[in-house]
């Protein structure tokens, strides 16, 4: 089973992203909002220059930054990264259509974010779908090759797939903004994302529920067709919570295209009985189904009541 994340419409359409983030067949199952484990859940498209941007151009640099959970606060991972044009195929099985546009890889870990550059084709036709694969070992471990399907701690390497469509020249797409985070009304910085060292961070009680709630730019939506003719309408946005302490009501919100708010959340319910004082992690994606996406990450620190 692989990690995989499918654009499987053109954007031309404005049609939506399907997501599919599973982990490998010999994970324990556990809660989809839990980070217990090693997951890649998330992928942001940048266009050089422009990383408001997540549809390139023919013959634009892009790069694609993989978002990958760990219960290690400071991951460090291996990984092996190819880019090409997508081949067309009725499966659900993403694989190239030629030879790669680029390849990138770090057989030992590193504490950078998986990521690959490449450049898309610059004689590419309407909605080429592009595509990067690859494998990416548990914070620590070694790939011994890139070709490798088991990294040097025994596990298997997780597999990762993410297509998209260019933009053929009419149908931009950017990529929405996360820009605020606030925890029971108190605002989160990202800043608390760097440490994870609970005397410098917020501290919050064990035990009772709390509101996390986060906000886009407004500029996040862009407008997008209908099929039915009518004036376009703005994108949808799905929203993903992953925690690392404690329980969220509900592992995903959203925003919907007639939506007036640029902002959501969840309910978090933290641990009701703690020793010690106790980093606990959110991380937070936000999709807007034609492969634009934001990520972000902040922290607090549990103390016993």
């Amino acid at each position: 089973m692989n990690e995989r994340f499918l654009s499987r419409v053109p954007a031309a359409l404005g049609l939506g992203l399907t997501l599919v983030a599973t982990s490998a067949c010999d994970d324990p199952l556990s809660s989809v909002e839990a980070i217990d484990k090693t997951r890649v859940v998330g992928a942001k498209i940048e266009v050089a220059g422009d990383p408001t941007r997540a549809a390139p151009l023919p013959g634009e640099d892009v790069v694609v930054r993989f978002l990958v959970l760990s219960p290690d606060p400071a991951p460090s991972f291996a990984y092996a990264l190819t880019a090409c044009v997508a081949a067309d195929s009725a499966s659900d099985l993403t694989t190239c259509a030629g030879e790669p546009l680029a390849t990138a890889a770090s057989l030992a870990p590193v504490p950078d974010a998986p990521s690959i550059a490449f450049v898309a084709p610059a004689d590419a036709p309407l909605e080429t779908r592009l595509a990067v694969l690859g494998n990416v070992c548990s914070s620590g471990a070694a790939l011994p090759s890139e070709a490798a399907g088991t990294c040097d701690d025994g596990l298997a390497v997780r597999a990762t797939t993410l297509d998209f469509y260019m933009d053929d020249g009419s149908h931009p797409n950017t990529n929405p903004a996360l820009t605020s985070v606030s925890f029971d009304g108190t605002e989160l910085g990202p800043e608390t994302a760097l440490t994870a060292d609970c005397a410098e961070l917020p501290a919050i009680p064990a035990g009772g529920k709390h509101g996390l709630n986060v906000k886009v730019d407004e500029a996040s939506r862009d407008p997008v067709e209908r099929e039915t003719g009518a004036d376009p309408g703005r994108e949808s946005l799905l929203f993903s919570y992953f925690v690392s302490r404690g329980d969220v009501d509900h592992a995903f919100s959203g925003i919907e295209s007639t939506d007036t708010t640029s902002s959501t959340g969840a309910i978090w319910t933290a641990p009701g009985s703690i020793d010690a004082p106790t980093l606990a992690r959110f991380v937070i994606v936000v999709r807007d189904g034609r492969g634009g996406s934001d990520f972000t990450e902040r922290r607090i620190c549990l103390v016993p009541r």
